[in-house]
């Protein structure tokens, strides 16, 4: 593969491909499709795909160790590859039918983090969690929005990237001493163009790449917030970004096909698949949620 030239190497179908993981123990990349409970699976040295299915409509991945540690719906827990069993860790209060769990990943400590959202996709009642190596679940101090999407840091761990996806704004939070939030401030907009900002992944000099939901495309922006390049993908609805491969230069795109048209999945055949380009720049090694 070339630089910026984006290939689907798994023609998954999914409705809603998102959470890509990255396992360099394993040379495995892992992302789930939430809305059919299942978690695929990639192979990059052999282009193998496999799919399992989830007691729970996973929505966020982690590594732990050699399971994975999900969250989706009000709850969080353990799969094991091997086995394929599943253990809860933790569970939210409130009402499944109102709220659920839409996006996450791990911290640079180690930690869990995901946030809950209005299913409805109408009120701003989403929340940030942190799960600790202790089981702890800690509420993070965020202001709601209605649809939050990514969580990601930079490479020093001292600002935290989200996404207000319906304001068309990419946010930042300075991360303090002790894990909290501070000084909310808009890094990025996508109000310019077509697209709602989705999944991000930062490179290890600190730019952030986003996947661009409905603008076909990502972008990756400057730690300033400029736009430095853009990508365009033969498929609109792209979601989720993570860094592979045993140099860290493979981007990897989950996208999804779900409300596309009769047309759009006709002029968009991959759609829903994993798509991956080569990069001049590696991404950072995310570290598994660590149990203390």
């Amino acid at each position: 593969m070339k630089p910026a030239d984006p290939q689907c190497v798994a023609p998954t179908s999914c409705l809603l491909g998102q959470s890509p993981v990255w396992s360099a123990s394993e040379g495995l990349l892992f992302w789930v499709d939430p809305n059919r409970a299942k978690l695929h699976r990639f192979k990059p040295k052999t282009g193998n795909t496999r799919r399992y299915d989830l007691p729970l409509k996973a929505s966020a991945l982690a590594l732990a160790g050699g399971q994975l540690l999900m969250a989706g719906g009000l709850e969080a827990g353990f799969f094991d590859i091997e086995t394929e069993e599943y253990r809860q860790v933790a569970q939210l209060d409130g009402d499944g039918s109102e709220l659920r769990i839409n996006c996450g990943g791990c911290g640079p400590d180690g930690s869990f983090w995901f946030a809950v959202m209005d299913s409805g996709e109408q009120q701003a009642k989403s929340c940030w969690y942190r799960l600790r190596g202790n089981r702890e679940l800690e509420k993070m101090d965020a202001r709601p929005v209605v649809i939050p999407s990514t969580g990601c840091f930079s490479p020093d761990g001292s600002v935290f990237y989200t996404a207000d996806t319906t304001e068309q704004e990419i946010l930042a939070f300075d991360v303090r001493e002790d894990g909290s939030l501070a000084g909310r401030r808009v890094f990025a907009t996508t109000s310019t163009g077509a697209g709602y900002p989705d999944g991000c992944a930062v490179d290890v000099h600190g730019y952030v790449w986003n996947a661009e939901w409905d603008g076909a495309r990502i972008v990756r922006y400057r730690p300033d917030g400029a736009v430095d390049r853009v990508v365009s993908l033969p498929t609109v609805r792209p979601t989720g970004l993570c860094f592979g491969d045993s140099d860290l230069r493979t981007l990897y795109i989950t996208t999804a096909r779900t409300g596309l048209t009769s047309f759009q999945m006709d002029t968009q055949p991959f759609a829903g698949g994993l798509f991956a380009m080569r990069t001049d720049c590696p991404g950072l090694n995310i570290p598994n949620w660590q149990e203390e």
